[in-house]
């Protein structure tokens, strides 16, 4: 095949790419192995119509079989397409391929394939060039079907001469724009790459400086998705440790006794899973971004951003498996471990009695356990570019650790340390991932294969239900906007968000879940838990399931309120957290608590109102052992969350789900949700910021100033 001097080959096929992507719905990855199932010509996400274009003009069809412009040897006209799930396997090229196509009369026409490649940086799709037949003429549409040794793709439908007429459809056939293809069902690699040497090396320069400092501690190691690897309890080391912070005592988890062993994996878990090779984030970090105020202590400052994410990633949640014992933590003490600049686990100490926030973080305290953790790490720091203190939320500087020189004593041998691995968390390497390769609307991410294809709902019953394609679809376009959002949480700037993206039904069943390569693994749990929770309060019996399960206060605190939580409204995620925090409106000092959460004088991060009440029981039962959801209503088994990120989704003015997003700033979470939730969106009469509490006007959504790169 010839080309117009200084025709760009490769630029051809990325304007093909752009025009995939615009129906794309999931892409997966596909191992280089002998071909077992059949191409798939890739369509519209509408109809059975082809993606093609002529490869010369780029125009798109119909197609006239001569040109009557000679841009080579000859003036025949080349059609590009694209498939997935086709593998030449090693010798063969785009002549062991054949292209037919078949006109209202049942004539059938071979097209001469004259090249076949990958689309550039795109494995998950092939590119395809054929030479139309000059016999045909002005034809309408033909049903193409590509062949490859002994399998045979799907039909799809292009115009030749001028669009419509032909045969109908196959039989069955269905759009393929980016159907799923097969995938890998078990993880192949691991959470993070740290070896059972290096696990023993963190575990022993903990122990010692503990030891050089008299100061007997429990030490903990887990991988990337927060796998333990190792726990160690020096001699001495206290065996619980008591929850406490500023709430009343006895009311929330204000004063639960829990073992040390569980505190120091939940402060090594929150540094995996909060880190990514854009930021570093520690337990210090974590408790900065959940209280009253942001910054703490300076009032009339709303809360902290990632209010309630402290209860996410819970051992009783049905998503993030495993959990971490008493969710993600804030009390300093617990540090993310690097390698070569890339997060691949997490360090915590247990050792002072106390699981706690640090609730003034001017006064630069040097808790032991923040120490200790330091001294763990060394040899494995967090790139100073990406450190939380390095990013700024709201113009405020976040914290990362107050010890800028950690004790660094003579190592002692791991077999010679003082005290014995716990026997429950035997040292081991990295674990298997729970994640495998995916590619949704171009963007290249992880999902889990529970989660994965993505599938239709089942509530509401009735012809609204979200069909599978339309989970792609929305999931899609949510994966889009994040890859064109600008971060606010990673580094360097100028860097696009990275996300998780759930879509669930209206009755919390999850249809689909997709991480962006390299989001943070918190986001998960968190990013079903926003979805639910819009889903959840937007539905008809939000009220009545609550009051039955035994929150009734709730809502008669609701309805005292004007809000009768019996449908009417959509709520976001960003409605619901502001009704649930202990200054109303938010960060208003000297104001009333919102009607969902604890007031001031009994409020603390342990003791937030209704979204820990919903899950304590529960969470404190699954801590000793018991295999139970984190809460009683079945549309909500890891809980709900209450900083922003969700919305709801609605066909034809019935609430059929939503959507939640994970992974970055609040704001951004928000305008990607809003994307996804494209043509799904509530009607404006019915959205939460239609609504008034107290004379305040509750939120909806709210999109970062310049948003996009």
């Amino acid at each position: 095949m010839s080309l117009a001097p200084g025709y760009s080959f490769r630029r051809l096929i990325l304007v093909g790419l752009s025009l995939i992507l615009a129906g794309a719905a999931v892409f997966q990855f596909r191992p280089s192995s002998a071909q077992t199932t059949g191409p798939i010509l890739i369509s519209h996400a509408d109809s059975t119509r082809a993606i093609a274009f002529d490869s010369v003009t780029q125009h798109r069809e119909p197609f006239n079989a001569i040109s009557s412009i000679r841009f080579g040897s000859d003036n025949h006209v080349r059609v590009m397409l694209f498939a997935m799930n086709l593998t030449l396997q090693p010798g063969d090229n785009a002549s062991d391929l054949n292209v037919e196509a078949e006109d209202a009369a049942h004539n059938v026409y071979p097209l001469t394939v004259e090249y076949a490649g990958p689309v550039p940086n795109q494995p998950w799709a092939t590119s395809l060039v054929v030479r139309l037949n000059p016999g045909m003429d002005d034809l309408g549409d033909v049903l193409l079907r590509l062949r490859y040794k002994n399998l045979s793709s799907n039909r799809v439908r292009v115009g030749i001469g001028h669009l419509g007429g032909g045969l109908p459809d196959d039989e069955g056939a269905v759009p393929t724009p980016g159907s799923i293809g097969q995938i890998n069902s078990g993880a192949t690699a691991t959470a993070g790459n740290l070896t059972v040497a290096e696990v023993e090396k963190i575990i022993s320069q903990a122990v010692s400086a503990a030891a050089s400092l008299s100061r007997p501690v429990t030490v903990a190691v887990t991988d990337r998705e927060a796998n333990v690897l190792g726990v160690f309890v020096m001699t001495g080391a206290p065996g619980t440790t008591t929850i406490r912070s500023v709430g009343t005592l006895g009311r929330g988890l204000e004063g639960t006794i829990a073992p040390a062993s569980l505190a120091a994996i939940s402060k090594a878990g929150t540094g995996s899973l909060f880190s990514t090779t854009g930021n570093a984030f520690t337990t210090r970090t974590a408790g900065f971004i959940i209280q009253e105020h942001l910054p703490p202590g300076i009032d009339f400052r709303s809360g902290g951003p990632l209010y309630g994410v402290q209860f996410s990633s819970l051992p009783c949640s049905d998503i993030k498996m495993p959990g971490v014992p008493l969710g993600l933590s804030a009390d300093p003490g617990g540090l993310p471990i690097y390698k070569d600049g890339v997060a691949v686990g997490g360090v915590g100490i247990e050792g002072d009695g106390i699981y706690t926030v640090d609730r003034d973080p001017r006064d630069d305290d040097q808790p032991i356990e923040e120490l200790i953790a330091a001294a763990a790490v060394r040899g494995f720091e967090a790139p100073p570019l990406i450190r939380g203190d390095n990013i700024l939320v709201d113009g405020v500087r976040l914290p990362y650790s107050n010890i800028a020189n950690p004790p660094a004593p003579a190592t002692i041998a791991f077999g010679s340390l003082p005290g014995a691995v716990l026997g429950a968390f035997p040292i081991r390497a990295a674990q298997l991932s729970a994640f495998v390769p995916a590619n949704v609307g171009g963007v290249s991410g992880e999902v889990d294969t529970r989660f994965f294809p993505f599938i239709a709902g089942v509530s509401p019953a009735g012809p609204n239900l979200l069909s599978a394609t339309e989970v792609q679809t929305i999931i899609a376009h949510a994966a889009q906007q994040s890859n064109i959002t600008r971060a606010a949480i990673r580094q360097p700037l100028g860097s696009n968000a990275r996300v998780t993206i759930a879509v669930v039904d209206a009755a919390g069943k999850v249809l689909g879940v997709f991480r962006q390569q390299d989001a943070p693994v918190f986001g998960f749990d968190v990013s079903v838990q926003k979805a639910r929770t819009a889903a959840f309060f937007s539905n008809a019996t939000a009220g009545a399931s609550l009051s039955s399960a035994g929150f009734g206060a709730y809502v008669s605190r609701a309805s005292a309120d004007g809000l009768a939580l019996g449908g009417t409204v959509a709520f976001s995620d960003r409605a619901i957290g502001f009704l649930h925090r202990p200054f109303f409106p938010d960060g208003i000092n000297n104001t009333a608590a919102g009607p969902f959460s604890t007031e001031l004088g009994e409020w603390s991060p342990f003791n937030v109102g209704l979204q820990l009440d919903l899950i304590k029981t529960n969470l404190l039962a699954s801590i000793g052992g018991a295999a139970v959801p984190c809460t009683s209503i079945p549309s909500l088994p890891n809980g709900i969350q209450i900083f922003p990120g969700s919305i709801p989704l609605y066909k034809n003015g019935v609430l059929v789900g939503a959507i939640g997003i994970s992974g970055d700033g609040v704001d951004q979470d928000d305008i990607i949700s809003a994307a996804g939730g494209n043509g799904f969106s509530p009607s404006a009469g019915i959205r939460s910021d239609q609504c008034f509490v107290r004379g305040v006007r509750l939120p909806f959504l709210k999109f970062p100033r310049s948003p996009n790169l």
